[in-house]
């Protein structure tokens, strides 16, 4: 059975992709297709180009939001996307979507016109630091002709970017569910950040309705900035991968799974 994956944004929170994708191999089951939006284009980005568990997770323990930090002010945001292109550079060169071993999806947003871009050809660097660039925290990334900001501003959890893919069902991960968090945040950066997702989140249910499987770790202990929990959210991304997907049959979609996904689908109006 071919498996679509969506992996939504969520700062720091995006490390828990890296549990679902660590359960999903134990499983035997390789996406043949990842859409992702801001970390979760980091995370998408990097399995694609077939770095292994075990190295995306030792990537999320030493990268910080320290070796991201070169204050831009007063121009267009406070932290300089050329750092993050230069760290991610750094871990996949100068590597095409056309020379991935997955097909990727990366989108962003045009803050010109407010159009959604995905991008599926060129530098993979490149698309992906523009799925970032949260505004006003990181600069804009000027990209053919366009100038580009996160993707989650429009679609935060991209599973509808599946449809033109033959695949047979998408499984959607979303790292900021309706959870309050459990400590105030405790700067600038923490502020903003929260503030950002806050406004994204009625936009996450909608987006989801085009996936089968939805995915949502808790992680309403772990604010956007925790990027030293990396092992924690790691483990929290696997443990809601393993209830999710725990009864279903990813391999062969059997009958059972057929009969399972519909009376999801009927009770809840999504999986």
């Amino acid at each position: 059975m071919k498996i679509g994956l969506a992996l939504g944004g969520g700062a720091a929170r995006g490390i828990a992709h890296i549990g679902v994708l660590q359960y999903l191999e134990e499983r035997g089951v390789k996406p043949c297709c990842i859409a992702g939006t801001s970390a979760g284009s980091i995370v998408a980005a990097l399995y694609c180009s077939g770095k292994s568990i075990e190295e995306l997770i030792r990537i999320a323990t030493v990268m910080t939001w320290k070796d991201l930090i070169r204050i831009s002010f007063p121009r267009k945001g406070l932290i300089r996307s050329s750092q993050l292109h230069l760290i991610l550079k750094g871990y996949l060169g100068d590597v095409t979507f056309a020379e991935l071993q997955i097909p990727l999806v990366v989108n962003a947003v045009d803050l010109r016109d407010g159009e959604e871009v995905l991008i599926e050809q060129g530098p993979v660097v490149d698309a992906v630091t523009a799925s970032c660039a949260i505004p006003g925290i990181f600069s804009p990334v000027r990209w053919n002709q366009r100038l580009l900001v996160d993707g989650g501003l429009l679609d935060n959890v991209p599973s509808a970017h599946m449809g033109h893919k033959d695949i047979d069902y998408v499984i959607a991960v979303n790292v900021t569910a309706h959870r309050s968090l459990k400590k105030e945040p405790a700067n600038i950066f923490e502020v903003l950040i929260q503030s950002y997702y806050i406004l994204l989140r009625q936009r996450d249910i909608p987006a989801c309705k085009h996936a089968d499987i939805l995915i949502e770790p808790d992680l309403g202990e772990f604010s956007f900035w925790d990027t030293g929990k990396s092992r924690q959210l790691i483990r929290e991304g696997y443990k809601a991968a393993a209830v999710a997907l725990g009864d279903v049959d990813l391999k062969r979609g059997s009958s059972r799974f057929a009969r399972w996904l519909k009376r999801s689908i009927n009770s809840k109006g999504r999986a």
